[in-house]
């Protein structure tokens, strides 16, 4: 599928690479990077998730069809992360305090439209333009935490009870690959002959409240840890669903939430540096010349 969707690409670049086109028509190369901030059951509230730096990296292709308006792919590369004290019932089923902590790899390939909103300069030339944007990208996630000084992957331990038959639980372990839609706007100058620099803020819509692995939903304990469906090791499946109660302990009825109910979100505040390839060839042929 995914070598389907880059001979599409391709093939669609191809086909606007044709002859007659207008000398506004271009592409630019560029690479990105910045703060990938994550929103989540385990960030601050309000805008105290923005203390989280998460860098990250990539790469764009952008393409102008005509003025105003743009086509780019983006390649992203990044981490996410958090630690956030909250609390959590314990054997007893007391309110106690713990801290939980999530990592995750970000892989985002995506397709955005932009549109210029008016320019200062000339469009031609020299200007700087401000725009906004929308796309849609398919983004790949792995929320591990840690123990003893040890990185574990949380989506196979089924730390909310995946699996379990009855209908109380999700039937399966969350995806991790999901389908994201993207919103935001930035600025673009054109410093030079060919150099573009650029700097964007915008969100991802994910759909999802696994980012991190912790979710609003109601648990019982020692479904988690006698969960027939987990094939890896219950018991730590068990800690990291609460940390609080060691198993043997909890009674038949001990029942928690571990978060919110919201989905996650996770940001960009990125900077871009780009060159145009260069000018359409005068030849009628569609090729591109440097």
């Amino acid at each position: 599928m995914r070598t389907l969707s880059l001979s599409s690409l391709l093939v669609a670049i191809c086909l606007l690479a044709a002859p007659g086109l207008s000398a506004q028509q271009y592409f630019e190369l560029g690479v990105q990077g910045g703060d990938m901030p994550y929103n989540g059951d385990l960030s601050e509230p309000g805008i105290g998730f923005l203390k989280d730096w998460n860098t990250y990296g990539g790469f764009y292709l952008r393409y102008r069809p005509i003025s105003r308006v743009g086509f780019r792919f983006n390649g992203i590369f990044g981490q996410i992360a958090a630690e956030q004290q909250t609390s959590t019932r314990d054997a007893t089923g007391a309110s106690v305090a713990i801290d939980r902590n999530f990592q995750s790899r970000i892989r985002e390939f995506s397709l955005g439209l932009e549109f210029d909103l008016f320019y200062l300069g000339d469009p031609e030339d020299r200007f700087v333009a401000p725009y906004i944007m929308a796309g849609i990208g398919r983004t790949s996630f792995n929320p591990q935490s840690e123990r003893d000084g040890r990185f574990y992957d949380l989506q196979p331990l089924r730390t909310e009870g995946q699996g379990i038959p009855g209908g109380e639980y999700d039937p399966a372990p969350y995806e991790l690959a999901i389908t994201t839609f993207h919103v935001g706007g930035g600025v673009r100058a054109k410093l030079g002959e060919r150099f573009v620099l650029g700097g964007e803020v915008s969100g991802r819509v994910t759909g999802t409240d696994y980012l991190d692995d912790v979710t609003g939903r109601r648990i019982n304990y020692n479904d988690v840890l006698t969960n027939s469906a987990n094939p890896g090791d219950r018991s730590l499946a068990a800690y990291f669903s609460n940390p609080a109660v060691e198993p043997g302990e909890a009674p038949d009825n001990l029942e928690y939430s571990r978060g919110g109910q919201s989905n996650d979100f996770y940001f960009l505040i990125n900077l871009t540096l780009g060159i145009r390839l260069g000018g359409w060839g005068g030849g009628g042929d569609g090729c591109y010349s440097f």
